[in-house]
């Protein structure tokens, strides 16, 4: 997908290269970069992926997208990788991976659980009461992922990133969730 469209809802942010590269994949861990990537540093608790910003270039990313606090000094990018700057680039992760898998969550009925005690069981008790009903359902949930009864593995966490999650929400609406 083109990397302008892929900005498409992002306000403010400011480019240096090529927005209408293709972009084949979007990633916020460096290791997962591959050729076509479009990397984005987010400043987590435990690390800064500015630090790594290089090592998403060795990988291949073609494109980067950085929070305007970062410290541009100490990063060094080649002239063929596109530059984006944005206001907050956890946002920005957010919105980019929504349009990149077609903002997916609009293609079914999205049912979020929230609260301090008993989630895991209200969403296996709504799961359970949908798929009496006939209709396909797919779960995230604290202890797995679920398309019907097609396990997409077990949780690494009890909310997935905007990546992962929008690469779910993709793969419940193809498989007509």
């Amino acid at each position: 997908m083109e990397l302008k469209k892929i900005l498409n809802g992002i306000e403010n942010y400011k480019a240096k290269g090529n927005v209408e590269i293709d972009v084949l994949s979007i990633e916020d861990n460096s290791k997962n970069v591959k050729p076509g990537s479009l990397f984005v540093a987010v400043k987590g608790f435990d690390f800064d992926g500015h630090d790594f910003v290089q090592d998403a270039i060795s990988n291949g990313a073609t494109a980067v997208i950085l929070d305007m606090n970062a410290d541009l000094k100490k990063i060094k990018i080649p002239e063929d990788v596109t530059v984006v700057i944005v206001e907050n680039s956890r946002i920005a992760l957010a919105i980019v991976a929504c349009n990149f898998y077609g903002n997916s969550s609009k293609k079914f009925t999205l049912i979020g659980v929230t609260g301090t005690k008993g989630k895991t069981t209200t969403c296996y008790m709504i799961k359970s009461i949908l798929e009496k009903a006939g209709k396909k359902v797919g779960l995230i949930g604290t202890i797995e992922n679920l398309i019907g009864d097609k396990s997409l593995g077990e949780s690494s966490r009890t909310t997935p990133g905007s990546v992962e999650l929008q690469k779910m929400f993709y793969q419940m609406a193809k498989e007509k969730c």
